[in-house]
């Protein structure tokens, strides 16, 4: 059963498992909790497991009266082509939200743009990943489908963690599950 929410997170080749997040610092783009529409910001964070605060995508989800944690920005692997962690997370961030304004925003999806896999943001489970529906590139060599895997045990209640962006058949993941389940950040 799904509930009215939308969310996203997504990425990439960490386990979950492994990593303990504990949000302690408010970013200045968080939005007010009063909203009634979900809403996507950058917020930074403590990893545990590195013993420093990182950029986390975040949604507030009015149904839950709550903050999830989707994505922690921790890999510099695109720093050489200009993009720092934070950078990426308000870039990304950005672009959930223009997604999710849209209505656009019901399903995560993979597929590639310019040679690199990509996590998009989809309409409907049978629609293609394109240079617009794009959320974010993910390190060339990553298993994408495990970063799918990971949104899926999120979604249907199996994990709660928050996903890492770190250095066949198609697994769609629905973004109101995942903001059903996903890790309340507050």
């Amino acid at each position: 059963m799904q509930r009215n929410l939308f969310i996203l997170g997504l990425a990439a080749l960490t386990s979950t498992a492994c990593f303990a997040v504990s949000l302690t610092a408010v970013s200045q783009n968080t939005p007010a909790s009063v909203s009634n529409k979900v809403t996507f910001f950058c917020q930074k964070g403590l990893d545990k497991a590195s013993g420093k605060n990182i950029p986390f995508t975040v949604a507030w989800v009015p149904e839950r009266n709550r903050h999830v944690r989707i994505i922690g920005w921790k890999s510099e692997f695109f720093e050489k082509a200009g993009w720092t962690p934070q950078e990426r997370c308000e870039k990304v961030t950005e672009r959930f939200n223009k997604i999710y304004d849209a209505g656009r925003l019901n399903y995560f999806g993979s597929g590639t743009n310019n040679g690199y896999p990509i996590i998009c943001g989809l309409l409907n489970k049978d629609d293609a990943c394109n240079p617009e529906n794009q959320l974010f590139t993910v390190k060339s060599g990553s298993q994408i489908k495990v970063v799918l895997e990971q949104l899926l045990e999120i979604a249907e209640g199996k994990a709660s963690n928050v996903i890492y962006q770190n250095s066949g058949q198609q697994i769609r993941v629905s973004v109101k599950d995942i903001l059903n389940n996903a890790t309340v950040a507050d």
